[in-house]
């Protein structure tokens, strides 16, 4: 009797978790594809070192191809470890994402190697990283810039299409076709990370619906209906933001600190200040962008926009208040000095990057400010600044630093789906006849998704199964 089945396992901890997503499709014609290959990130610098440093739960010279549904660190920045363990095949990726791949990387492995050092350090041995740089430079060949909307042959009885995700700059979904024995298509799509369709997203292609397919694999990031921003929290966010900013900087002398992630939210962040302030000839505030990865990543924005959302950028970048830190000596300047600015800089979750050196001036000063404005892993120092409560002081760099200045939240920034948005589309995707949804990227509130979910996919008289999803998950279909 011939193998008809597709088999499904989650190979990354994002079957129980909201980081490092990895998904593995094997065919019964033999093809075993990957459906991103990414990070796992942690406020626990050690156990993001094990987990990352450990062997793949398949052998990456067996992967035939691997899909990349987008260029966030937890979905593909496991590759060059890949690829150093044998996985030389193609990395499939939306075209505009292309130029993005190799600073991104680059970035990456620099933080891997200071990483092991600081580990190696604490721990009185040697400790390699995760990856090196060599292994960033032998991945990158392996890269192939596939155009959104168009059928895309892996192998003769595998293909893919790429479909608008609206989370970032070149995110997608992905829809892979396997051919079995028989000849009949199995479909299966994977969501990687939705956009958040209820706020402007800038130079984001809007989140386009896939079609009809066997079986879904669907992002949680926001599988607590509570934790959701409604749309009236963008305007009293920009509202929040705008005030903070003339009372912080202009009335009182002091600094604002963005935590900003180097890819999307520190163009999306400065997006919102251009268009708050451009039109005020009096606000002379300015409005700083000091990351090495995100001074990189404005340049392929840059390079690669087109039509209107390229004037826009361009017109952007040329306002006067912008002004963009291109070397560490620049850098170490701005941090020392106290005038008034507002910062961007990384990382959005202060574990690390420049953005915490600024951090350490700023913090004990009643006059300045933080504005967080994205998700952070619980127990970073992003995420202890948020939820401080009655802190009176922090540690930073293994030094008590005093908490003094104001911290503002913002929760409308979130650049994934919100409940109710991924509720709509899986019940839509069950509607149009999914025999099969896998619950990925997400917490324990993923089982509390599950229970309403099934509720609404019963009440359209539908029988679509739906697994949340743990590390032993597997799918035949």
């Amino acid at each position: 009797m011939l193998n008809e089945k597709v088999t499904v396992r989650s190979a990354g901890m994002s079957s129980s978790d909201v980081t490092g997503s990895c998904y593995l499709v094997e065919c019964p014609t033999g093809e075993k594809i990957l459906l991103d290959c990414g990070i796992y990130q942690s406020g626990n610098m050690m156990e993001a070192y094990k987990i990352n440093g450990r062997r793949f739960p398949f052998k990456p010279k067996e992967i035939t191809a691997v899909v990349v549904s987008h260029l966030n660190a937890d979905h593909f920045c496991l590759l060059p470890k890949f690829a150093a363990e044998g996985g030389d095949c193609p990395y499939y990726i939306s075209e505009e994402s292309v130029g993005f791949v190799r600073p991104i990387l680059e970035d990456s492995a620099r933080i891997m190697e200071r990483d092991a050092k600081i580990i190696s350090r604490k721990n009185g041995r040697e400790h390699k990283p995760v990856y090196s740089m060599a292994d960033v430079h032998q991945a990158l060949p392996n890269f192939r810039g596939s155009s959104e909307g168009e059928m895309h042959r892996i192998t003769e009885n595998v293909s893919f299409r790429l479909v608008p995700a609206g989370h970032i700059f070149g995110s997608c979904q992905i829809e892979l076709f396997v051919t079995v024995p028989s000849g009949a298509v199995k479909k299966i799509c994977y969501t990687g990370d939705l956009g958040n369709a209820m706020f402007e997203q800038p130079f984001v292609a809007p989140y386009e619906p896939m079609g009809k397919c066997a079986m879904l694999i669907g992002e949680t990031t926001y599988n607590d209906p509570r934790r959701s921003a409604k749309k009236c929290q963008r305007r009293k966010d920009l509202d929040l933001m705008e005030r903070t900013i003339r009372e912080v900087c202009v009335e009182n002398n002091g600094i604002v600190l963005i935590p900003t992630f180097a890819m999307q939210r520190t163009e999306t962040m400065l997006y919102m200040l251009w268009k708050m302030f451009r039109d005020d000839e009096g606000f002379k505030i300015p409005i700083v962008i000091d990351s090495p990865l995100a001074v990189k990543l404005l340049d392929c924005f840059a390079k690669g926009l087109e039509g209107e959302a390229k004037a826009t950028f361009d017109e952007m970048m040329r306002w006067k208040n912008i002004r963009v830190i291109t070397d560490r000596d620049e850098s170490l300047a701005c941090i020392a000095d106290p005038s008034p600015k507002v910062v961007c800089s990384a990382s959005g979750m202060l574990s690390q990057g420049r953005s915490v050196q600024y951090l350490k001036e700023i913090l004990p000063r009643k006059n300045c400010c933080i504005i967080t404005c994205g998700y952070m892993v619980e127990d970073s120092l992003g995420w202890k600044i948020k939820h401080r409560a009655d802190w009176q002081t922090l540690t930073i760099d293994r030094k008590p630093c005093r908490c003094r200045c104001a911290v503002k939240c913002l929760d409308s920034f979130s650049s994934h789906a919100q409940y109710q948005q991924l509720m709509d589309t899986y019940v839509d995707t069950a509607e149009k006849g999914c025999g099969l949804i896998w619950l990925v990227h997400g917490d324990k509130g993923k089982l509390d998704m599950k229970t309403s979910l099934e509720r609404r996919i019963s009440d359209i008289c539908r029988t679509t199964r739906v697994v949340a999803t743990n590390k032993d998950t597997v799918a035949r279909i």
